[in-house]
């Protein structure tokens, strides 16, 4: 049977060439409803998708998410039905350390009050022992995997050796150390900078929440890069209002696109960006590279050799 490939993800029509001289069919979003079957999706929509996926005359198999983070998906649906999942897990990562070191330095280097001054005209020296070096800075990143590495790798430019915190503790390359999330406390306890790079999971919902924010005195940066679900917005709020964090960047919420009425929006010590640290035009051609190594090992063997998740842990 040949295999369709329900194309949820725009390709140009030198990819869809490409992808048709395998000898796959593409069908897109606008035509999936033929009777004949689709066995392989491309991308995600929040609509077409799950109707797709869900079709008695389809028979899916594979989905290769054009995106790391693969909780959007009905997972159970798909365990129950043994589909499988590839993802684009380090495509975006440099994109994001890259934003995540500017994030750093806009308020490690007085950025964010030079911004403010300029708008209102105001020429206005910080003290000169109220800016540090970034090499100085003690950074705990939570989730040690492709975009926690990059960011590392970044910061270690910076001679910064960067803490780390991952599931088992094991020891990561570009890290100073890492241990378990079950004995962060005493990183929290000197740390300047937390940077969330988590995957979300059932056991990273509000892992960063009321208990948490209180452990923290006066931390200088709090980033997340990770998942919006991760972090208590409220408990967040409250930590910048007691000064438990002094400032935060936010590209991830828990609820998207960020409510107008937020009172994030307002806060003068938070950056919020529109989820978007993982954009570059750079990252077209490695999707499709994974998507294409995926399709011609499933095509020889049924393999699937790039980027399998485990549905069970959600990443």
């Amino acid at each position: 049977m040949t295999e369709r490939v329900l194309a949820l993800q725009p390709l140009a029509a030198e990819q869809r060439t490409q992808l048709e001289q395998t000898g796959v069919e593409i069908v897109d979003a606008a035509d999936w409803e033929s009777q004949s079957p689709i066995t392989i999706i491309f991308g995600w929509d929040k609509e077409v998708g799950p109707a797709a996926l869900m079709a008695p005359n389809n028979h899916v198999k594979w989905i290769q998410t054009v995106s790391a983070g693969i909780d959007y998906l009905p997972l159970d649906w798909i365990k129950a039905h043994d589909v499988q999942v590839t993802n684009a897990s380090g495509v975006y990562s440099p994109a994001i350390a890259e934003s995540t070191l500017g994030y750093l330095l806009y308020f490690v280097r007085g950025f964010n009050e030079a911004v403010k001054n300029q708008a209102g005209h105001f020429w206005q020296q910080p003290a000169r022992d109220d800016l540090s070096l970034l090499a100085s800075q003690r950074v705990v990143i939570y989730g040690t995997g492709s975009i926690g590495q990059s960011i590392a790798k970044l910061l270690n430019g910076f001679g910064n050796r960067p803490a780390g915190v991952n599931r088992s503790g094991h020891p990561v390359d570009g890290f100073e150390t890492a241990v378990s999330l079950d004995n962060d406390y005493e990183l929290l306890k000197n740390a300047d900078i937390v940077i969330n790079a988590m995957p979300a999971t059932s056991t990273t919902v509000h892992y960063f929440d009321e208990t948490f924010f209180k452990q923290l005195d006066g931390l200088n940066v709090f980033v997340n890069v990770g998942r919006g679900k991760s972090v208590d917005q409220q408990a967040l709020m409250n930590a910048l209002l007691y000064q438990n964090v002094l400032h935060a960047a936010l590209d991830v919420f828990e609820e998207e696109p960020l409510d107008k009425n937020s009172r994030l929006w307002d806060y003068p010590n938070v950056l919020v960006t529109p989820h978007e640290t993982g954009f570059a035009k750079e990252n077209t051609k490695p999707i499709l590279g994974i998507f294409e190594k995926n399709l011609s090992a499933w095509l020889n063997d049924g393999s699937l050799p790039v980027n399998l998740t485990d549905v069970s842990l959600g990443y």
